[in-house]
């Protein structure tokens, strides 16, 4: 089913999910067929890339910071394995200010998936691994902590182990999901 898109106050244009668990989600990232390469830089992920009018999409860390600093957030991820769906809830998600290198506070777990971002709460985007830079090794950029259990903008489709689109609880890391969704919502 498509998702509408709006354009906020601040000229920002955003996919909504008015569906899932009642609606009222802004999705901040999105893959679905490997058409966007999500193996870039600071700048392109800071500022955000892809097509969110449909298509496979990073909403920005700037962004995502700007609208989480403004209010108490919850994140939804929505992933498919092996044709089957599932997801993961936190009750708390925010992600710090350029300053703070995009640092992720998320606590809360409930879902079916697992909770594959314990290990990433409080990381920067940028690798806390002293002798491994992570996002090379991994083809992904992430909130790393030596490496991770979760790599949603991983190599889509790669197998080899923690390269491909993982949620280590689901997908392992070994395999690839074939669609993933970030979104959050305000409480």
């Amino acid at each position: 089913m498509p998702r509408p898109v709006v354009t906020l106050s601040g000229g920002l244009d955003v996919m909504c999910d008015t569906q899932t668990d009642g609606g009222g989600w802004t999705v901040i990232q999105r893959r679905f067929n490997g058409s966007t390469d999500f193996y870039r830089g600071w700048d392109e992920y800071k500022n955000g890339f892809g097509e969110v009018n449909g298509g496979e999409f990073w909403l920005g860390n700037e962004n995502i910071y700007r609208l989480t600093s403004l209010a108490k957030h919850e994140l939804r991820v929505d992933l498919k394995y092996k044709n089957k769906d599932y997801y993961a809830q936190y009750s708390s998600f925010s992600v710090g200010s350029e300053i703070e290198n995009y640092t992720i506070k998320v606590t809360g777990y409930s879902g079916d998936a697992g909770d594959a971002l314990v290990h990433h709460d409080n990381c920067r985007d940028n690798d806390r691994a002293r002798n491994l830079n992570c996002a090379m090794k991994y083809r992904g950029a992430w909130w790393y902590h030596e490496c991770h259990s979760a790599n949603l903008n991983g190599e889509w489709g790669n197998i080899a182990y923690g390269r491909g689109v993982t949620w280590e609880p689901t997908s392992g890391q070994y395999n690839s999901a074939t669609f993933t969704e970030m979104k959050i919502r305000p409480i």
